[in-house]
């Protein structure tokens, strides 16, 4: 009878092991198309102005990188080395729909001490293919253009492998993906290290001369221009919160 009871004793501790061992499943790997989201880890939300509904900031993934929503009154710092000046832009969104309207006032610091508002329409963010990288000072609407944000139509062809870009008020360039498009900027977001995801595009291969690259936030509700090499170059380095009295 001891054995009996001993063995049936041994095959119940078995049985339980073996389920445990069952229930553990592996981290998944990232294999997301851009614009898509995987396994989320991390995720903060913050409340609507009504205060009645709740939408996800920073959203992380398992074993890699973040992405984040436009928050009002948020200030995006971006680094800037322009024909020999180095400065900050500060670029702050008043209003941010990535199908509607992008509305922002901007600020270069010195040397280049120049400040700007600009309202980008329906047209400028889902049809348009050009960019004003060139800021000028002063009030700026854009209904045939973008800037600090990649237009749908951009997003939708380079998905499928290239794209037609102009900046300011050069001709058209042709930007494909890279066979490795998959990019991280380590940024400060909110006091706290961070490192972004993104995918990048290219008019033309690593060392090739007149060579350009954009890198792009890798999330369809916010294509935030993270990087930007044309000859010069501005990278996002913060993102601070806004100040509430």
């Amino acid at each position: 009878m001891k054995l009996l009871l001993f063995i049936a004793a041994f095959l119940i501790c078995s049985a339980g092991i073996q389920a445990q061992t069952k229930s553990i499943k592996p981290a998944p790997k990232k294999t997301a198309p851009k614009g898509k989201s995987i396994a989320k880890k991390n995720v903060k939300k913050i409340k609507t102005s009504s205060g009645n509904n709740e939408f996800e900031e920073l959203i992380c993934y398992e074993d890699g990188p973040c992405t984040f929503n436009i928050l009002r009154g948020d200030t995006l710092v971006y680094e800037v080395n322009a024909a020999g000046k180095h400065y900050n832009l500060l670029v702050v969104p008043n209003k941010f729909d990535a199908t509607t309207i992008a509305d922002f006032s901007w600020i270069a610091t010195a040397p280049e001490n120049k400040a700007g508002h600009i309202t980008i329409n329906t047209k400028g963010l889902t049809t348009s293919k050009k960019y004003i990288s060139n800021l000028p000072a002063g009030e700026l609407k854009l209904a045939d253009a973008s800037s600090i944000w990649m237009t749908s139509s951009n997003f939708k062809e380079i998905a499928k492998g290239q794209t037609s870009i102009a900046f300011d008020n050069n001709q058209p360039e042709s930007f494909s993906s890279p066979e490795a498009d998959a990019v991280t900027v380590a940024v400060n977001y909110k006091g706290k290290p961070l490192n972004l995801e993104g995918f990048a595009l290219e008019n033309k291969a690593e060392g090739q001369p007149d060579r350009k690259e954009i890198w792009v936030l890798n999330v369809s509700t916010n294509l935030l221009i993270i990087r930007m090499d044309i000859g010069w170059t501005m990278q996002l380095k913060e993102v601070r919160e806004r100040r509430t009295r």
